[in-house]
């Protein structure tokens, strides 16, 4: 349902903001000039006192403060600071925080100016978790949460949508017309001046992504201008794991880093879609290799979709690997803390917990199951951030290689089009040793 910014900020409450996962904090302040300012005095002190960290960090980040023989100075540990935080100097830091702070006092204290208040205006997300920030951060425009998550499930080569979405929509068990009804919003894009896409670097969002510029490749489908956003990081976060991290005023600054998309990105997403809905995972692996300049954050964001096939050494994916590990390393846990251990492995999480209790569920109930969910198997709708998870003997053997996870049955799934049945001689497989895909 497309949603319109502007009367959504006039309710008197908005509604509450959805809730994040464990592993993904919202972090709302941003950076604090002195804060910074502190930590450039507590380096510098370091620095005098000869503390090998200290040391270290400038010889990273600025080696040239090492030349010569005078002793280091205040401006020294400032370019530090400024480069721990992405920037090339002090000074960029310094605007940086002024800037956020302007927005901050427009969003929090006052009515800020409608950046899309141009033209009208369709902004596009996987999801709901900027809608409400952008309404407070002052964006007039429409909003449309596009969130089919092609990371899970099959997602096959079909000849129709309709075909396509009720597949999708039988597998997440959601009501086909309403989930058919995203689709048909999507459509209404080419009728707006100007659509905007808030993607992030994971390959949830990347995914998305490579259907929309397929999409919009048709040029029946485009609107006047197409452009798009892919953050990698923010400053100020130690850890950037999605734009839901961030306040409103963040959001107004990343409105200055959208760019047009060019002939070249919706070649690419034509290409890569085409790949992902292949039965064969050739496609992804050519293209994960061979990179994506055209929209950089998707090559490695495909090269982690592919580890989700099952290893040529134990038959697990990437993430089944990880969920073991976990519980290998620390011993029972619940189900929430091992969700957190699990996220912080990974380098662009891309799962939320709904999915994750889905790969718990998957490791337990089969004929030689790698864990216990409260003492048994369990079915997804059984699993909860309180359930005890214990790892079982038969799971250490899986991580040591002595094991092949698919010759205990496990239930069926997909990697994109990619179906992996155990109940078949031949699945295509990942071997992380050559990085290559191949059929065992």
């Amino acid at each position: 349902m497309i949603v319109n910014l502007a009367q959504l900020r006039q309710q008197r409450t908005l509604p509450p903001q959805p809730e994040l996962d464990p592993a993904h904090p919202r972090r709302r302040n941003p950076l604090s000039l002195e804060q910074q300012k502190k930590r450039a005095k507590d380096l510098l002190r370091a620095l005098r006192s000869n503390d090998g960290d200290a040391i270290a960090r400038l010889r990273h980040h600025s080696p040239e403060c090492l030349s010569g023989e005078r002793s280091p100075q205040l401006h020294d540990a400032q370019q530090v600071i400024a480069r721990e935080n992405g920037f090339r100097k002090w000074t960029d830091l310094k605007a940086h925080i002024d800037r956020i702070t302007i927005e901050q006092h427009a969003t929090v204290e006052g009515q800020p100016s409608a950046l899309d208040g141009g033209e009208r205006t369709l902004h596009i997300r996987c999801g709901t978790d900027i809608m409400y920030d952008l309404a407070l951060a002052g964006f007039s425009g429409d909003f449309l949460s596009f969130a089919d998550p092609y990371v899970e499930g099959p997602v096959p080569q079909t000849e129709s949508l309709e075909e396509f979405v009720r597949i999708r929509a039988d597998y997440l068990e959601q009501d086909r017309e309403a989930f058919f009804a995203s689709y048909l919003d999507l459509e209404r894009a080419c009728d707006y001046g100007v659509v905007h896409i808030w993607m992030e670097h994971d390959s949830y969002d990347q995914l998305i992504l490579a259907r929309l510029l397929y999409f919009f490749n048709d040029a029946s489908a485009q609107p006047k201008r197409l452009r798009t956003i892919n953050v990698t990081h923010f400053p100020g976060f130690e850890r950037f794991v999605g734009l839901g991290q961030l306040p409103p005023q963040a959001l107004r600054l990343l409105w200055e880093d959208f760019e047009d998309v060019t002939e070249a990105q919706l070649i690419l997403g034509n290409q890569v879609w085409h790949a992902i809905t292949s039965p064969s995972p050739e496609g992804v692996m050519e293209i994960a290799k061979a990179g994506t300049p055209p929209v950089p954050t998707m090559g490695p964001a495909l090269a982690r979709h592919i580890r989700e096939l099952p290893s040529v050494r134990n038959g697990l994916s990437m993430a089944e690997e990880l969920a073991l590990q976990v519980l290998s390393d620390k011993g029972a846990m619940t189900a929430a803390r091992l969700f957190g251990c699990y996220m912080g492995l990974e380098e662009r999480p891309f799962m939320g917990d709904t999915s994750f209790w889905k790969l718990v569920s998957r490791l337990s109930s089969c004929d030689e199951p790698a864990l216990t969910v409260d003492g048994r198997c369990a079915k997804p709708e059984e699993v909860n951030p309180t359930s005890n998870v214990d790892i079982l003997p038969s799971a250490k053997r899986l991580l040591r290689g002595d094991r092949d996870w698919l010759k205990t049955n496990p239930a069926e799934r997909w990697v994109g089009g990619v179906r992996i049945n155990a109940q078949e001689k031949l699945n295509w497989r990942f071997d992380v040793d050559r990085g290559t895909v191949r059929r065992q």
